[in-house]
């Protein structure tokens, strides 16, 4: 290696650089020895031409061309040899010697830092008898490669070739080769990588790629691509591919692809044609990455967006899913279908008295249930709680169709359950909407057959109901009248009527019950019956009853001390959380002793069995206000009830007075009553006595109290009058 040189002296690329300058320097020897022996025979005019002819070609060359005669000094030079070195002419003139042409190189700085070793190698391949060539470096980042070559005459030629161009390329190169070499080791480590021929060959398979599909390299290679396919895709697809790819364009797509024991993993895939010389494909190059984690993930987010989460089957955004497709269908002209709304009857019952865990287990169940019970062409979803909807479809009579899944439905969600030991029976009530009939809007439809639901419930539940025309009307005047519901208490439409109560023993007034009238602007006078309901299930159940109990505690402060004001209390009150402090306010703003305050509560309430129930009777009892068991017998567990709430008082429902007469069982039910009452010391008062036949027997079995039309209809507080109903009772007692 020469000692001023990057690169081995007999290395192809210094052959490559310096072959094309050791062919001019034989080429000049030729020339020289040539002129040399014309200069023996031609005449002066004959050498000078001879001597320009060479002067001209050494002037052409692109190169810097110097020759030496044996002792060192210059023969003949071009100008471009000088400017490569920043020589004047005079430096290289004709006989100037090579050492000095070296010293003239060293002070201008165009030689390497070496400076005696590069004078020393000058010399030494001067006086050598053998072609060489090497590389300089040069001080100012200048590249030059020499040539050396002897003459026979003695003495030498040199060409300087400035390769500093060629130098810099091919260190590029080297760098380039270099990155690349990383790119693809960081490539390999990465992605999956293939190579295929234009016939879909395997050609070239990275560690990645045979990692991934559980193919060994030598399995892969020679193999044609299809032998990953894993029947996923349509082959509409692969054909739009090689399509794609055929006319040099880049391909990017998902890709599905099975490994070779059978699994199934997804690829990100770029597919790029490498052309040929002609600019045709001659292989495809396809660069994947892994991402079926990803996939999977996305899989069970889609999985978690249209499914129950407690029950596993469909939700309400997959439901409104297949009933749009089913939309879209029915007005190309396909298979007509049917929504079925169910609300399960007695579901609120398990979960207060078992327990919302398994509550949930029963949803879940009957979710199975319901599923295993269904055809192909029904679908069912959960909307939550305990609401599931159902679409059917393909039925040639559709109507019959709906009818034969609602009774079979009805027995499928009747099968009794065994949760835990416990065995338990619930029902459904269904609403049914015909899309022919009704309209195939989505939206439209859930509400149609939530209508058809509201009124199977109102009919008796556990039954099913389809959707007419009829329920729309009632559907409308049923918001008209919550609207008007919304403003009526701020319009001061609601009044109170007192109906008396009586002492049985005395027949003297002992108290009154307060019962809320509504008067509407359109409608009239409505009692309760009409819009209680419906202010349970809108929320305004809650200031309602506040402004009756604050209403009652006003007028009964006005009364004479012996009277007593009765109260219904709604299930929606409890619910509040403030209910205690709301009726404290109404005596203490009133000035209303809390024991001339009843409140009466139905055994719904007592049926949810909640502590914060219990915990607010127990509070109201203490302060001394009277607690009232209302419609006692007309419930499922009045009996137990009684020894679990403190109750002063209990009144019979209208319908047992009122059979009193001529039925055997309602007198039997009073008497057991009365003297069950009588064991806990329990006051009791009968409701809806309308003759005197019914007081006397009343009075006669022992009841404490009697309320009914024959002592005084439900009245405003204009109207009452104590002293009156004194009197009426003593001329009633004494005819």
């Amino acid at each position: 290696m020469s000692p001023f040189g990057n690169f081995p002296e007999a290395s192809a690329t210094a052959l490559t650089w310096i072959g094309a300058p050791l062919t001019i320097v034989a080429l000049i020897a030729i020339i020289i020895r040539i002129v040399k022996t014309q200069q023996l025979a031609l005449s002066a005019s004959s050498l000078a031409r001879s001597n320009m002819l060479l002067q001209t070609v050494l002037e052409s060359m692109p190169h810097g061309v110097c020759m030496f005669e044996s002792n060192g000094g210059i023969i003949v030079s071009n100008k471009h040899y000088g400017e490569m070195y920043g020589l004047t002419p005079g430096q290289i003139k004709p006989g100037a010697k090579l050492t000095d042409i070296v010293n003239a190189h060293i002070s201008a700085g165009f030689c390497p830092q070496n400076a005696e070793r590069y004078q020393e190698d000058c010399l030494a391949g001067a006086a050598s008898p053998h072609p060489s060539y090497i590389v300089n470096e040069l001080g100012n980042g200048d590249v030059y490669a020499i040539s050396r070559q002897p003459i026979s005459s003695g003495g030498l030629i040199e060409v300087h070739q400035d390769i500093t161009d060629i130098r810099m390329t091919e260190a590029w190169a080297d760098v380039t080769r270099q990155e690349l070499i990383e790119m693809q080791f960081a490539i390999d480590q990465s992605v999956i990588v293939a190579v295929t021929d234009v016939h879909g060959r395997i050609t070239y398979a990275n560690d990645n790629f045979c990692k991934i599909s559980g193919y060994s390299r030598e399995e892969l290679l020679g193999q044609n691509h299809r032998l990953l396919n894993s029947g996923h895709h349509p082959e509409a697809m692969f054909r739009d591919m090689y399509r794609q790819i055929a006319g040099c364009e880049v391909w990017r797509g998902e890709l599905c692809n099975r490994a070779k024991d059978g699994s199934l993993y997804w690829v990100d895939t770029v597919i790029t044609a490498q052309l040929g010389l002609n600019g045709k494909p001659i292989a495809y190059i396809a660069i994947r990455i892994d991402i079926t984690s990803r996939k999977s993930a996305e899989a069970r987010i889609s999985y978690a967006a249209r499914h129950d989460s407690l029950t596993g089957i469909a939700n309400r955004s997959a439901l409104l899913e297949r009933m749009d497709e089913a939309s879209a269908c029915l007005r190309r002209g396909g298979d007509i279908f049917t929504i079925f709304l169910l609300d399960l009857d007695g579901f609120k019952y398990v979960n207060d008295t078992l327990g919302h865990s398994t509550g949930d287990r029963l949803l879940a169940e009957l979710a199975h249930r319901l599923k295993r019970s269904l055809r192909e062409t029904e679908f069912v979803a959960r909307l939550g709680g305990d609401e599931f909807a159902i679409v059917q479809s393909g039925e040639t009579d559709q109507r019959e169709g709906a009818v034969a899944l609602a009774a079979r439905l009805l027995e499928t969600v009747s099968e009794p359950f065994d949760l835990d030991g416990h065995h338990v029976t619930i029902g459904t009530s269904i609403g049914i909407a015909l899309a022919t009939d009704n309209g195939s809007d989505s939206g439209e439809l859930l509400k149609r057959a939530d209508l058809a639901l509201y009124r199977a419930k109102a009919e008796g539940r556990n039954n099913f109901s389809f959707f007419d025309e009829e329920l729309s009307k009632e559907s409308t005047s049923r918001l008209q009248l919550i609207s008007d519901m919304r403003a009526a208490l701020s319009r001061s439409e609601f009044e109170l009527h007192y109906q008396p109560v009586f002492d049985a023993k005395t027949s003297q007034p002992c108290g009154v019950e307060a019962l809320v009238r509504w008067r509407h602007p359109v409608m009239g006078l409505m009692s309760p019956d009409r819009f209680i309901w419906l202010a349970e299930e809108t929320g305004l159940m809650e200031p309602l009853g506040q402004w009756i109990l604050e209403r009652a505690c006003l007028d009964a402060a006005s009364w004479p001390d012996t009277i007593k004001v009765a109260v219904n209390l709604s299930v929606a009150q409890f619910r509040s959380g403030t209910l205690f402090d709301v009726i404290l306010c109404a005596l203490v703003e009133s000035g209303l002793p809390p024991e001339r305050l009843e409140l009466e509560i139905t055994e719904t309430l007592l049926l949810q069995n909640k502590q914060s129930h219990s915990v607010i009777i127990q509070q109201l009892k203490n302060i001394g206000v009277t607690i009232v068991l209302d419609d006692f017998g007309t419930g499922y567990a009045s009996l137990s009830y009684l020894t679990m709430f403190p109750f002063d008082k209990i009144k019979i429902d209208k319908s047992f007075t009122q059979g009193l007469s001529s039925r055997v069982d309602c007198a039997a039910v009073i008497a057991s009553v009365l003297s069950l009452a009588r064991g806990l010391d329990i006051a009791v008062t009968a409701e809806g006595v309308e003759t005197n036949e019914q007081f006397e027997l009343l009075r006669a079995a022992g009841v404490d109290q009697v309320q009914g039309y024959l002592f005084g209809r439900p009245s405003p507080m204009a109207e009452i009058n104590f002293p009156t109903l004194e009197r009426t009772a003593q001329a009633r007692e004494a005819a």
